[in-house]
């Protein structure tokens, strides 16, 4: 891991250089949590203990080898990761110290704020807490969480049943979009919560943190210590340190955040899934996270339900999980009404969108008719299409008349199959699909050129 350990310093010196803390102190020993499969941090230490239904997304990117923690049950089974409030075996590190420190991570909720329009988390989100946890307990409660509505983010404690509330800071979020947050603490001091690269509030002293006999209970990411007030959502590169930072990485968020911006952009908004692999939904909307989902040598549907439609338009949402297969790896979802049982490639094929392994999907306005769908993962090196694609839906032709890959149309959040779709101009920018895709500019974004024909009269000189 020591190479590793390099790499991520590497990156943290490269935040700092486009931070306005540029020139700060050294900074103290710390920690990161890579989120792997087995959950290891930095220094090679195992967690504490963690249950089986987590999701560790791997993340294709400049931040590789970090993984996407993602623990969200809806809060109806325990999912719960912990780590230790120091470690002494193999490797002596400090994980987090309760009576000073610092917290710095991204978090991407499966959930909207009320004041967003959604529902919020539905209960008190944990993103960190530890200590004791025994009702009326002297020994103290670390606490940093989302309410329930999903409209405040607070620093607070607990202890002999009482609850002080150190920090707080109003939230409106929607639903898969990250935000980068850090809380500083002393005791007998002060704390501030950063989000997104700004001081959002600076709060009073820090009072009846977790004593040192509460250590061997460890600390929890993403839960509460039963593992059900859960964060929902996911998180990626939690770092900690031993004492407070100084905000030194106010402002770092500006680099952070044109990377995130880049993975999470996708095409027609792909959840936290999309962010890092970049699924093509198409059709499908994401619907949360198959928290019993694994990885295997095929991949296949799971969880499916069939229901009818809730808005009147007669048709049927399909919903459905997808297990097995390989983590990172995009799955086409095809599907036809009528197949032709000795022949699969005379059956006439829908492209619905793409779906990743652990990812559950809904499609509505379905027809109430049988259908088959069928899911296509081996990928034609030459094309970029999946061999179920070509098999099944182009029929091994891979680009259009006028030249344009259909991979191209796919990724732009456009249908190849559509009639006369490389002479449409759905921005209106003047720019057939054709014309954009040989421009290298964007179907759906205005990105035409204005020329002119005449000097506009007042004007002296065409610049």
């Amino acid at each position: 891991m020591k190479k590793l350990n390099l790499r991520w310093l590497g990156l943290l010196i490269l935040c700092l250089r486009v931070s306005a803390y540029s020139q700060s102190p050294p900074l103290p020993p710390n920690q990161f949590f890579y989120f792997l499969t087995n959950f290891l941090t930095a220094s090679d230490n195992t967690p504490l203990a963690y249950s089986t239904n987590l999701l560790s997304i791997p993340v294709s990117s400049d931040f590789d080898p970090a993984c996407l923690l993602v623990l969200d049950t809806t809060n109806l089974s325990s999912a719960s990761l912990s780590y230790n409030v120091r470690d002494t075996n193999p490797f002596p590190a400090v994980n987090i110290n309760y009576s000073q420190g610092t917290l710095l991570f991204y978090y991407v909720p499966n959930w909207a704020s009320v004041s967003h329009g959604g529902t919020g988390p539905g209960a008190t989100a944990y993103l960190i807490s530890g200590g004791d946890w025994s009702a009326g307990s002297s020994n103290g409660l670390f606490q940093f969480y989302v309410d329930a509505a999903g409209s405040n983010l607070v620093f607070a404690g607990v202890k002999a049943g009482v609850t002080n509330i150190f920090a707080r800071t109003p939230i409106s979020w929607p639903s898969n979009a990250f935000h980068q947050i850090g809380l500083e603490w002393q005791a007998g001091s002060d704390c501030e919560i950063y989000l997104d690269g700004t001081l959002a509030v600076s709060g009073g002293s820090p009072t009846g943190l977790p004593s040192r006999s509460t250590w061997t209970n460890g600390f929890f990411v993403l839960s509460d210590d039963a593992g059900y007030e859960q964060g929902r959502g996911g998180m990626f590169v939690l770092t900690t340190w031993g004492q407070e930072c100084g905000g030194f990485y106010t402002n770092g968020w500006l680099y952070e955040s044109n990377q995130l911006a880049t993975w999470q952009s996708g095409f027609g908004g792909a959840g936290f899934f999309g962010m890092f692999m970049s699924p093509i939904t198409g059709m499908l909307t994401p619907d949360g996270v198959c928290t019993n989902c694994i990885t295997g040598t095929g991949v296949m549907f799971t969880n499916m339900l069939a229901m009818r439609d809730t808005n009147g338009d007669g048709g049927t949402t399909f919903v459905f999980s997808v297990t097995d297969g390989t983590n990172g790896m995009t799955y086409d979802v095809l599907a036809t009404t009528a197949l032709w049982t000795n022949n699969m490639t005379n059956s006439v094929w829908t492209w619905l969108g793409q779906a990743t392994n652990g990812g559950t999907y809904a499609v509505t306005n379905q027809p109430t008719s049988r259908q088959f769908c069928v899911l296509g993962g081996t990928l034609d090196s030459a094309t970029g299409l999946t061999l179920a694609y070509e098999n099944l839906v182009s029929h091994g032709v891979t680009q259009d008349a006028y030249g344009t890959p259909y991979l191209w149309y796919l990724r732009q959040g456009l249908n190849p199959l559509t009639g006369g779709i490389a002479t449409q101009d759905p921005d209106g920018d003047g720019l057939l699909n054709y014309q954009e895709y040989l421009y290298g500019t964007r179907p759906l974004v205005s990105e035409g050129v204005a020329v002119w024909v005449s000097e506009p009269s007042g004007i002296s000189g065409i610049p």
